[in-house]
């Protein structure tokens, strides 16, 4: 998945969130270093060409499912 595919996904996808979108930047303003963390992660999952994209997003899914994330 490209930067500019997951952007426009996140574009389509954010405005029809019923949650409180600003309680994810509010957060991060309080936890900086989750949101480096964060940042680290996707930009490390974005730039790394040694697995599928579908296959790293599958990843995504199921880790975000197991610690309980709703997204």
């Amino acid at each position: 998945m490209t930067l500019l595919s997951k952007l426009r996904a996140y574009a389509t996808v954010l405005p029809r969130a019923k949650r409180n979108q600003a309680a994810l930047a509010a957060t991060y303003a309080k936890r900086p270093a989750m949101a480096l963390g964060v940042g680290a992660m996707e930009t490390a999952q974005l730039v790394s060409g040694k697995v599928d994209a579908r296959l790293k997003a599958l990843a995504s899914l199921k880790t975000s499912s197991r610690i309980g994330c709703p997204f």
